[in-house]
């Protein structure tokens, strides 16, 4: 084993313990967390998350970036990266800012903005390994690297490569790039591309930052599925991929021999019988790696699934997700709570996750926030 790949297997362990010990305490305390919101408005948003009930307080406009629809944390929670996605119609350019972050007030200070590599940047990677960013431009399906300085802020692009491919839908007369995803222990990025209805696969490697084609440029699916995300488990082997337009998980396995991925399985997240527009947004796998959680927009419920062996996944429950056209989901520290953002409503809601079934319950708190569609917590304990 290599040692750059050993560095990064131990970066990502740090980051794992750090976040970890953060949630750890914030549950002991019976205290408070911040989460940040992401929308398709002009602002992020954060607010105080209470761990024992699941209100929300101190709602308020953070920083002012047009279309914040995606942001992560560095894992020492110094740092705030957001991408501004405009441009989805390929027309216009998209960046990404970052940010300095006050661990006790939640403020943001700017600290510089680049241009994203692309059109529409909807997602976005931190890469502990090659302490860099990894973006995926929707509007164009651009994949680009941007490395980071040791101050935090964000340097201009340092590799591009564009996916190909269309689907036989509306929205897939060109390429997509979704989502991005970092098989563990690797230099491997996935990239789901809802208008190719191919997950492609490429490898970032040196101190060039440097994006190539992997050994399999990609892997294809049926057409006119509109791939979204890949959630893996902690094996770094088996996970989930979602598939946005066709309203699918299907059970996914990375092959770390032949550097490819191997489908599996497949469930619908719409209800038997339905026969409207499907569209499926996020998912999140739940604490001890038993439950995955699934926001289906088509009927803008919340579906929960027991992760089985052999039979993948077991759908367990189905309920409404407190608002219209969920979005994305998150899971609050320790596991205890998931955050749904619902676009259409505008509002965001939270529900108690039940270690033993999985079950979700509603708190019966929301706050109030124009066009919400991403919630991230920080994972740092606030005093109440």
């Amino acid at each position: 084993m290599g040692m750059d790949v050993l560095k990064g297997m131990k970066l990502g362990a740090l980051f794992v313990a750090l976040y970890s010990s953060l949630a750890s305490a914030a549950s002991e305390n019976n205290s408070a967390t911040r989460v940040y919101f992401g929308t398709h408005g002009d602002y992020i948003y954060n607010a105080v998350f209470n761990l024992d009930n699941g209100s929300f307080s101190n709602v308020q406009k953070i920083a002012k970036v047009l279309r914040p629809t995606w942001v992560v944390q560095d894992p020492g929670g110094h740092f705030l990266y957001s991408v501004s996605e405009v441009g989805n119609n390929g027309e216009a350019n998209g960046e990404v800012v970052a940010f300095s972050m006050d661990r006790a007030s939640g403020a943001l200070t700017e600290l510089n903005r680049v241009g994203s590599g692309g059109s529409g940047p909807t997602h976005m990677l931190y890469d502990g390994l090659h302490h860099s960013l990894v973006v995926a431009n929707y509007g164009g399906g651009q994949v680009a690297v941007l490395p980071l300085a040791a101050d935090g802020k964000v340097q201009p692009v340092s590799s591009v490569l564009a996916d190909f491919g269309t689907g036989p839908t509306a929205r897939q007369t060109q390429a997509h790039a979704h989502s991005i995803t970092l098989v563990q222990g690797t230099h491997e990025l996935l990239v789901p591309d809802l208008g190719a209805d191919r997950v492609f696969m490429y490898q970032l490697k040196g101190k060039g930052h440097q994006l190539a084609q992997g050994p399999t440029p990609f892997v294809q699916m049926a057409p006119g599925t509109g791939p979204r995300g890949i959630e893996f488990q902690q094996d770094g082997q088996h996970g989930f991929l979602l598939s946005e337009l066709s309203a699918q998980v299907r059970c996914v396995t990375w092959e770390p021999a032949t550097q490819t991925l191997r489908y599996g399985a497949s469930v619908d997240t719409f209800p038997a019988g339905f026969t409207g527009p499907k569209s499926a947004s996020s998912m999140k796998i739940g604490p001890g790696e038993k439950f995955l959680y699934v926001a289906d927009r088509s009927t803008d419920t919340l579906v929960v699934y027991r992760i089985a062996q052999g039979t993948c996944l077991e759908p367990i429950q189905r309920i409404g997700s407190g608002g219209s056209y969920p979005w994305e989901l998150a899971i609050g520290p320790a596991g205890h709570w998931l955050v749904v953002a619902n676009l259409k409503s505008d509002n965001v809601t939270s529900f108690k996750i039940d270690p033993q079934s999985g079950m979700l319950t509603p708190s019966g708190f929301e706050a109030s926030i124009p066009q919400p569609v991403f919630a991230h917590f920080t994972g740092v304990a606030l005093p109440q």
